[in-house]
């Protein structure tokens, strides 16, 4: 018997999940994205996004939230969804560089 799993019925397609994962203005880009069907004919979708880190927790909760739930609408209600965060510094905030760090002390 073979560890691979059996695929039952048509794989949910690509591009509506991806749209549906960069539809929020907090997702910089989707970097993963796989759908897998379990033996017992579930599909599994897991993704990896970008996002900014200098966001609240709550907005990157909220965002993943709504990500989740517009993968939802594009694929069967009995897909589990799984969508990881990958934090990325944010291009808008200057990061001065490390030889202008100054650090006082006293002895």
């Amino acid at each position: 018997m073979s560890g691979k799993k059996k695929s039952h019925g048509k794989a949910p397609e690509r591009e509506p999940i991806l749209a549906a994962l960069a539809g929020s203005p907090d997702v910089q880009s989707v970097l993963r994205l796989s759908a897998v069907s379990e033996p017992d004919g579930h599909w599994v979708i897991a993704a990896t996004v970008e996002l900014i880190d200098s966001l609240p927790v709550y907005v990157l909760s909220h965002s993943l939230d709504e990500a989740k739930r517009r993968v939802r609408e594009v694929t069967t209600d009995t897909a589990e969804i799984y969508i990881e965060p990958e934090l990325v510094r944010d291009p808008s905030k200057e990061h001065p560089p490390t030889d202008v760090i100054v650090i006082k002390a006293s002895d």
